[in-house]
């Protein structure tokens, strides 16, 4: 491998190189023996952020920061089991180059935090970098992809923001990952976001302030450590009663916290199965293929209730076979009856309370992705004391081994995620069925995306302290005009006390107040939205035509903008419908699972080796019309 700018005949252009771009040169370097022999080939990586972590792992971040996936579980090297044309090329998780290097600490027995992750995917690049064949030149460019150059070529470019060359890019690998979208900024009044935790633009709010925030997911959960222990705040835990306690330092802004569901996600689980987990048996790519094919094909239906069935039936295997004494027969008769029977039908309902007698053990879909279900206009207090109680008893499932059965719904979660995730990457889903999944998926996402069971007793404790106030389900934020001094809440429809400015006012149905203030936190990521993208690579092939923004019908069977880049078989779709038959949309990162079959491996394969044949065969770039 070669440093330095020359132009071999064959090349690559990887846009990101943050994990997924970077999985994508290591495929390309583990193939390149077998596809290309000593053929040269040049790969040119783009990302102003150092390679490997990229922007959102970058090293320099607080340490305050955490991972919500467990250090053990997380790999950057595809193993036996990655089920790839490709080589297998086994290494170290997060965790035991953390431990065995001694170059950092597990947070809450299991977690790194993010720069130490940081540095595990710069090494990582490093030792792929080194270990390239060396008719192979990697070029690494720390600038910003802003457009292309006679795209569908074979002279095709990548212009960079550097005012250097373009960079010669017969073929062009997308991976810049979720990518950030320009928000409306109201005059007058401060918003922070929609995007990851950033602590400079954190340091634009006041000690003190009221902030009306909006979610509270994985971002929320990290700008909350940023404004409270970052700021000098201290949680100790009680000898007592074994409870966090938070002592803070009187910087804290005073957040006015909401969301769609009105809590958090649920933390990730403090242990793991106690029994192994079944196979998938409902749904699996080979039915979701079928289903597909069938005519009147409704995603919801067809697919989503298979899923459902998988979690069902995944946390009643794992409490029959590791909590017998709870049950009143055994798996196998139980299965054998259960797998006859849809999850919400009566039959099955009456076979659970006969076979499972503490009604607590039943596995109840919607009330584990809707707990505050029924909530009717109550006043605040009491919503505080409900929502608290629901944390509590998240963290008592997620930490203590007799709720294994919880476990085992995350896992299957991962298992439907992953097959809906490669049909969804292989662009086997049409517009309806795919906009149908990503929003289904988020409800995966709230049972099995949420962060470390510590950082819910952190939260709990902030609660408790006055820092954090929950402002309830379906929480909607306004702006309005205020009348009279400082901001605050106002219960049961009363004056708040406004000054004569405009305010934030976040309120709920279903709560018996709302609070103002002049700063909102919009503590969430976006949802995709080509059409306000800030990457301004992607800003501009939108506006020449050069890809196009993905559509599916509404609820009135109209057209309706995804946000999503329209694919086909992987490759963007212009305006007028044609394949980019040399780009290749990686998708979005999500850091693979050791010892799996991680569909994030396989994908990244599947184009390395598209990348390496089309390079062998000499194929010149080309747009092509159909599909």
């Amino acid at each position: 491998m070669k440093e330095g700018r020359s132009d071999p005949p064959e090349a690559v252009c990887i846009i990101g190189a943050g994990p997924r771009g970077t999985s994508v040169l290591e495929r390309i370097a583990a193939n390149a023996p077998e596809i290309l022999g000593d053929r040269e080939f040049a790969i040119h990586l783009v990302d102003p952020f150092p390679p490997g972590s990229g922007r959102t792992w970058r090293t320099t971040q607080s340490e305050l920061l955490w991972m919500n996936s467990a250090a053990d579980q997380v790999t950057m090297f595809p193993g036996s089991s990655v089920r790839c044309d490709g080589p297998a090329r086994p290494g170290p998780t997060t965790g035991r180059w953390l431990q065995e290097g001694g170059r950092g600490p597990l947070h809450d027995d299991r977690y790194a935090s993010r720069p130490a992750q940081g540095r595990y995917l710069q090494e990582f690049f490093h030792g792929v970098r080194a270990g390239m064949p060396a008719n192979l030149r990697l070029y690494v460019h720390r600038a910003t992809a802003v457009d292309v150059r006679d795209p569908g070529t074979e002279h095709q470019a990548v212009v960079l923001d550097d005012g250097g060359l373009p960079v010669p890019a017969p073929q062009l690998v997308l991976a810049q990952g979720h990518t950030d979208v320009e928000a409306d900024r109201p005059r007058g009044l401060v918003r922070i976001g929609p995007a990851r935790a950033d602590e400079d633009e954190l340091d634009r709010i006041p000690d003190g302030a009221p902030v009306v925030v909006r979610g509270l997911g994985l971002v929320f959960v990290d700008c909350l450590l940023l404004l409270t222990e970052g700021r000098g705040g201290r949680f100790t835990r009680s000898r007592a009663d074994g409870r966090l306690r938070y002592r803070p330092s009187g910087r804290e802004p005073l957040l006015y916290a909401g969301s769609r569901r009105g809590v958090p996600p649920y933390p990730k689980p403090a242990h793991d199965l106690t029994s192994p987990a079944p196979p998938p048996r409902h749904l699996t790519a080979e039915t979701c293929r079928a289903l597909l094919r069938e005519p009147g094909f409704d995603f919801d239906r067809d697919v989503w209730a298979l899923a459902v069935q998988e979690l069902c039936r995944a946390y009643y295997h794992e409490l029959f076979t590791a909590h017998p004494g709870r049950t009143r027969m055994d798996w196998a008769a139980f299965a054998a009856q259960y797998e006859h029977f849809a999850w919400h039908d009566d039959r099955a309902a009456k076979l659970v309370r006969a076979a499972v007698p503490d009604p607590d053990d039943h596995f109840d879909p919607g009330r584990l992705t809707d707990p505050l279900a029924g909530l009717r206009r109550v006043g605040p207090l009491a919503l505080q004391q409900r929502v608290r109680a629901h944390l509590r008893d998240s963290v008592r499932r997620r930490r203590e081994p007799r709720h294994s059965a919880h476990v085992a719904v995350v896992r299957a979660l991962g298992s439907v995620g992953g097959v809906l995730g490669e049909l969804y990457n292989g662009g086997e889903l049409p517009p309806a069925a795919a906009a149908a999944a990503l929003r289904r998926f988020s409800v995966g996402a709230f049972l099995s995306s949420g962060p470390p069971p510590l950082r819910m007793e952190q939260l709990i404790a902030l609660s408790e302290a006055g820092v954090v106030t929950f402002t309830g389900p379906d929480t909607t934020v306004t702006t309005e005009a205020a009348h009279s001094g400082g901001c605050g809440h106002a219960e049961h429809g009363a004056p708040s006390g406004l000054g004569d400015h405009t305010v934030f006012r976040a309120s709920s149905p279903h709560v018996r107040a709302s609070y103002t203030a002049r700063v909102l936190l919009d503590a969430r990521l976006p949802d995709p939205d080509l059409a306000r993208t800030a990457d301004p690579l992607l800003r501009r092939l939108l506006a020449a035509g050069h890809i196009s923004a993905e559509t599916a019908p509404d609820a009135f069977g109209r057209p309706r903008a995804t946000g999503a880049v329209r694919v086909r078989g992987g490759h963007p779709l212009d305006a007028a419908g044609r394949t980019q038959r040399t780009w290749y949309l990686a998708g979005p990162e999500q850091f693979p699972h050791a010892g799996t079959d991680a569909g994030f491996f396989r994908r990244n394969d599947e184009i390395a080796r598209a990348v390496l044949r089309r390079a062998a065969a000499g194929v010149p770039g080309q747009v092509s019309r159909g599909s």
